[in-house]
């Protein structure tokens, strides 16, 4: 055989094995997957949504994942609180602001109760009608889920 067979085999090889090599995920993704299916198994469901904008914001936030739990007993109160990007006396907890109407006192401080729980990368929390929704970075592992699920039930209770 000679050198330009050899050369064209390698080609035409790389030429197929390369583009499906390259729609294979990356560890990142894969384990992404892992823990949204690990949150999924224990009864959250996860989307990927844009947070809320906040009134600082020069520009609308991209999207992210969302961890919610749908619960047994709709929320009487809609709200979203979001972490801004500066400590403020009129903030929840220094860190959380109320984004559109704030809800009642009882509920801001049964809110406030949960901030100190909630795992690193989470950037908000939202209570629409029947569906709790924490804007979660995913950083952490199923320990970090297992934490917003006790949140979210804490929340709903």
């Amino acid at each position: 055989m000679n050198i330009y067979a050899i050369i064209i085999i390698v080609l035409v090889v790389a030429m197929v094995v390369g583009p499906v090599a390259m729609i294979q995920p990356n560890r990142g993704q894969r384990r992404r997957e892992q823990l949204r299916g690990y949150a999924q198994r224990k009864g959250l469901s996860v989307r990927i949504l844009p947070p809320p904008q906040l009134p600082t914001d020069a520009q609308a936030p991209g999207a992210m994942p969302v961890y919610s739990l749908v619960s047994d007993t709709p929320q009487a109160t809609r709200w979203t609180l979001m972490r801004a990007r500066y400590a403020h006396e009129s903030h929840l907890a220094s860190w959380w602001l109320f984004v559109g109407q704030k809800p009642p006192e009882p509920l801001q401080r049964h809110i406030e109760g949960v901030l100190e729980m909630l795992p690193k990368g989470v950037i908000g929390l939202r209570a629409t009608g029947r569906q709790l929704d924490i804007f979660w970075g995913e950083t952490g592992g199923e320990q970090e889920v297992d934490q917003l699920l006790k949140c979210l039930h804490y929340l709903a209770g």
